[in-house]
């Protein structure tokens, strides 16, 4: 079973915010090699870093967080970016959200997600709570 955990899992992470702890019990015991991150979502996060005047510490949580190397970076193709498009207009998503929801369908992928947003697809999302219960089977 393999993880793509969206934008906001990961500033859970780099900004500690409330469901930090929740997002790192999820990352201490699911292996990277079953996580993903969007090379949407570690852009954004680039543009978070900035607007929240942390650039200076985006390398090292990059190289913490084993974006490349041990966590896989997944990109919607240009050919199914239709796909994005279709379900912005079906269920309402922002861009960077249908990206996300694409991403993970287009690899086989179960989504965790702090946005409910996600809830109105069929897929739906997990949150890391439910992702870890569901991993440790």
């Amino acid at each position: 079973m393999r993880f793509l955990l969206d934008t906001n899992c990961w500033m859970q992470i780099a900004r500690r915010r409330d469901r930090y702890q929740e997002v790192a019990e999820l990352l201490r015991h699911v292996p990277p090699s079953a996580v993903s991150i969007t090379d949407y979502a570690l852009h954004s996060l680039m543009n978070i870093a900035r607007r929240h005047e942390m650039l200076a510490q985006l390398p090292g949580f990059i190289a913490r967080s084993g974006f490349g190397v041990t966590v896989e970076v997944v990109t919607v193709t240009a050919t199914r970016l239709g796909d994005v498009a279709e379900a912005i207009a079906k269920y309402q998503l922002d861009v960077d959200d249908a990206y996300q929801y694409i991403a993970a369908e287009a690899y086989g992928l179960k989504l965790v997600s702090l946005d409910a947003d996600f809830d109105r697809t069929p897929n739906g999302r997990l949150t890391p709570a439910a992702a870890l219960q569901l991993f440790q089977g």
